[in-house]
């Protein structure tokens, strides 16, 4: 049974497209064919309907095959097109061919004709296949991303509930030194514990907002000129209120601040980054300890430290320190803390390194691109 081909040929020779058209039926098809011998005529063929198979002479009056080739690409960029032409010399017909021609048939050789148009069809079916299968790719890649932004979104709540925990501690303590001063009519320490207080929520606020930004995939977080002397500062003050809550013996919490060069990035998650370091530092050490800040110039950016005197971590423990969810704290932690700190570098284009040894300590290097 002979198959349906619908061709559209362009071929100025009624002789020509006859021989042509037999050709076709001697290979096996039943040619549904329309011919057209001028660019005009090409443009309206190709809007009013789809091609199984476009074939087309070389040397037409006015135009040539190249011409009418661009315009197909331009309409169905998939559809098979075979040169037929007796007048292409070698030259011209590789310059087709690397146009993204897919054959040319010689007039005086169309017994060659059928073959190349059966391979043609099969090469154009499986790009058809080919090409939905990447379609089903992107959206099943897109629903994946979709479930992992929703996964992503779930632990980032957690983390941002895991730094609110961080912000709220200092703030509780305020306020009850606000309390006292308010009764010993301290006024001067009274309006600097409120200036105090007033940072810990702008900080709470930004805290929020980021949670806010990823779940409608807003513009990142603002950027500006970062101050990394100033930001460890407001990071051991946050920090004091979880040393005096600390069970046990307080921790020494000592200031080496160096010279780092200005860096960009967002005051805020910088500080929160420094604050779940320091916490992390203050939980390790129950029996007391001394935790150092120290910042500096290096390797042409600025790098923050902190390290502590404490027990130090195992190998297992210290491969896994910043993986998301991985806790040594039991049901106290929610093994967030570090992970966000990594994140938090990685998106200011920097590095995180972490030194420890059982007995012996533990350290933390931070280290950001200076500003341009």
């Amino acid at each position: 049974m002979s198959r349906p081909l619908r061709v559209l040929l362009v071929e100025d020779s009624d002789d020509d497209a006859t021989l042509i058209l037999r050709q076709l039926r001697l290979g096996g098809f039943r040619p549904e064919a329309q011919r057209v011998d001028t660019l005009d005529a090409v443009r309206a063929a190709l809007a009013a309907q789809s091609w199984d198979i476009v074939l087309c002479d070389y040397g037409l009056p006015g135009f040539n095959a190249q011409d009418v080739f661009a315009l197909v690409r331009q309409r169905h960029p998939d559809v098979p097109f075979i040169i037929v032409s007796g007048t292409i010399g070698p030259e011209k017909a590789v310059e087709c061919m690397r146009a993204g021609v897919h054959d040319f048939i010689l007039k005086d050789r169309l017994g060659r004709l059928p073959h190349a148009i059966e391979r043609e069809l099969a090469e154009a079916a499986r790009r058809a296949e080919a090409a939905d299968t990447r379609e089903k790719l992107r959206r099943a890649e897109a629903a994946l991303a979709q479930s992992q932004k929703l996964r992503a979104l779930g632990q980032m709540a957690a983390g941002i509930a895991h730094d609110l925990k961080n912000l709220l501690n200092p703030l509780s303590m305020r306020l009850q030194l606000l309390d006292r001063q308010v009764t010993r009519n301290a006024k001067e320490a009274t309006a600097q514990n409120v200036q105090e207080m007033r940072g810990i929520l702008r900080t709470g606020v930004e805290t929020i907002e980021r949670l806010q930004t990823f779940s409608r995939q807003a513009p990142e977080a603002r950027s500006e000129a970062v101050d990394l002397n100033r930001i460890c500062h407001e990071a051991i003050e946050l920090a004091r209120p979880r040393m005096a809550a600390n069970r046990g013996t307080p921790c020494f919490l000592r200031e080496e601040f160096g010279a780092p060069p200005p860096i960009r990035g967002n005051a805020s998650e910088l500080l929160l980054a420094l604050v779940n370091l320091l916490c992390n530092s203050i939980d390790a050490m129950p029996g007391g300890g001394t935790i150092t800040l120290r910042t500096g110039a290096e390797s042409g950016g600025a790098q923050v430290q902190v390290i502590d005197d404490g027990p130090g971590m195992t190998k297992e423990v210290e491969k896994r320190a910043f993986e998301p969810f991985f806790t040594t704290k039991g049901e106290g932690g929610s093994g967030l803390g570090l992970a966000m700190v990594y994140g938090t570098v990685l998106r200011h284009e920097g590095t995180v390194s972490l030194v420890t040894e059982l007995g012996r300590g533990t350290t933390f290097s931070l280290w950001f691109p200076a500003l341009d």
